[in-house]
C-alpha cells in the first residue's frame, strides 16, 4: 500500500491539491469578519467599541444625504445607535483616532503607533507633489510654520480660524494655504483630529491630543501587523486584496508575507473561488473552515452604506455575491442607473434589493424613491426585505419610512 501523503504548511490534501474555499464560504468568511453573520444588539459604550474594534476602522465620507457613512455603517450592526456616542468614543474617550486607511477613516486608538510609516511616506510624497505645493503658495514653508505656531500658542482650531486671502473659487479642492498647511501637519502626524465641529475638523497638536509620542516599529513589523489584521477580517484573501484592506503595505511585501507565513504554517495556502469556474491563489486563516461553517441566526434585512467593508471592495462583490454595485454620486445625473445615494438590501449572504433614498430631515422622513429587486430574487421576497429594511433604518434615524408601492 502507498504511504499516505503527508499534509503540509501550503495545505496540501492527499492528492496533491491545495483546498479550496468556495464562494460560499467566502461569503461566510467575509460576513464574520464584517460583524454581519452575528445577531444585532443594542448600542451602549461598550457594545460600539466592540464593534468599531472588531472593524479595525470606519470609513468616514462628508455625504450627508441619509445619514454619513460611518453612522450607517454602525446603524447597521447595532439597534439604537445615535452619533453622539461615536463623538464620546472619539473625542472624550480617545478609544479612536482618524486619519488615512485606504480612504479617510476612524481608526483603533491602539493601532496608532503604526501610522509613522504613514506619516513618514505622507510628508515626502507631499514635498514631491506640485499640486500640493502650489496650494501652499510661494511661502509654504513659512505658512506651515505660522499655523503650526498659531495651534500651539492658541489651543485647537479649525480652517475658518485663518483668515482666507481674496481669491476666485477654484472648485472642489479649492484650499487655502492655511488649509493646505493644516492637513499636511494632519497628514503627516504633527497634529491630530482634536474634534468635529458639523462635520468640520478641529485640529491640535498631536501631543496634546493623545499625550504620547508616535512610536515607528520595523518595516517587516509593519507587514507582519497589517496583513495578519486584514487576514482575521477577511478570513481568506488574495496579497491584493490584503493590501486593499488598509493600504499600509505594497503588494510585494503582501506577497512575500503570504510566502512566508504560508511556509511557517501559520496561514494557508488555498485556491479561492470566484466567479463562474475561476480560482485563484490566496492565503486563509488556520480555522477558516471552522468560521466559513458557523451557523448563523437568523438575521433582518439590513441596509448597507455605500463604503461598508463588506462591498468597498467592488470587484470581490461582485465574484462574492454575484452583486454589481456603483456609486453613482458623483456620476451625471442624466447617466445614473439607480440614483445618486443607492443602498443595496442585505438578507443572511445574498443582496436581494437595492434602494435610492434620502432623509427629509425637517419632516422626519426616509423617503424611498425607487426599489430594485436583484435578478436572482423574487419580486415578493425583494419587497419584503426592502421595505424591512428601510423601515429598520427609519426607526434607527427616528425618521418614518415613505416606501414606494412597487418594485422595479
Amino acid at each position: 500500500m502507498a504511504p499516505r501523503a503527508r499534509k503540509t504548511a501550503s495545505c496540501a490534501t492527499i492528492s496533491g491539491e491545495r483546498e479550496v474555499v468556495s464562494r460560499q464560504q467566502g461569503r461566510q468568511l467575509m460576513l464574520r469578519g464584517c460583524l454581519l453573520s452575528t445577531a444585532i444588539v443594542d448600542a451602549n459604550a461598550r457594545t460600539l467599541e466592540r464593534t468599531v474594534y472588531d472593524l479595525g476602522f470606519l470609513q468616514l465620507d462628508s455625504i450627508n444625504s441619509v445619514d454619513r457613512a460611518h453612522h450607517l455603517i454602525l446603524h447597521t450592526r447595532l439597534d439604537g445607535y445615535s452619533p453622539p456616542m461615536l463623538a464620546r468614543l472619539a473625542e472624550k474617550k480617545r478609544s479612536l483616532f482618524e486619519h488615512w486607511t485606504h480612504d479617510a477613516s476612524m481608526i483603533r486608538s491602539d493601532w496608532r503607533h503604526w501610522w509613522s510609516h504613514r506619516f513618514i511616506a505622507a510628508r515626502e510624497r507631499l514635498h514631491k507633489s506640485a499640486w500640493f505645493q502650489g496650494q501652499l503658495g510661494r511661502k509654504g514653508n513659512a505658512c506651515i510654520e505660522e499655523v503650526r505656531n498659531a495651534i500651539r500658542d492658541r489651543g485647537p482650531l479649525m480652517a475658518r480660524d485663518f483668515p482666507r486671502p481674496p481669491r476666485a473659487a477654484a472648485g472642489w479642492w479649492d484650499w487655502s494655504p492655511q488649509k493646505s498647511a493644516l492637513e499636511y501637519l494632519w497628514r503627516t502626524g504633527e497634529v491630530a483630529i482634536h474634534s468635529r465641529q458639523r462635520f468640520d475638523k478641529v485640529y491640535d497638536l498631536a501631543e496634546r491630543v493623545y499625550g504620547d509620542a508616535v512610536l515607528h516599529p520595523p518595516r517587516e513589523k509593519l507587514v507582519h501587523w497589517a496583513c495578519s489584521e486584514a487576514l482575521m477580517r477577511l478570513g481568506a484573501a488574495t496579497p491584493r486584496e490584503l493590501v486593499q484592506f488598509m493600504h499600509a503595505v505594497n503588494i510585494k511585501e503582501a506577497k512575500d508575507w503570504c510566502a512566508a507565513s504560508t511556509a511557517s504554517g501559520n496561514t494557508l495556502g488555498v485556491l479561492l473561488e470566484r466567479g463562474e469556474g475561476k480560482r485563484i491563489d490566496g492565503v486563509a486563516r488556520i480555522d477558516w473552515k471552522k468560521r466559513a461553517a458557523l451557523q448563523s441566526p437568523p438575521l433582518p434585512a439590513r441596509l448597507l452604506a455605500p463604503f461598508d467593508p463588506l462591498i468597498r471592495d467592488r470587484a470581490r462583490a461582485l465574484d462574492l455575491f454575484n452583486f454589481d454595485y456603483r456609486f453613482e454620486a458623483f456620476v451625471p445625473a442624466a447617466k445614473r442607473r439607480y440614483g445618486y445615494y443607492t443602498m443595496p438590501v442585505l438578507a443572511g449572504d445574498q443582496f436581494v434589493a437595492r434602494v435610492d433614498l434620502a432623509s427629509e430631515r425637517k419632516e422626519g422622513v426616509l423617503r424611498v424613491a425607487r426599489i430594485w429587486k436583484e435578478p436572482s430574487v423574487g419580486v415578493r421576497t425583494a419587497k419584503r426585505d426592502a421595505y424591512a429594511a428601510c423601515e429598520r433604518l427609519a426607526h434607527q434615524l427616528g425618521f418614518r419610512a415613505e416606501l414606494p408601492k412597487s418594485v422595479d
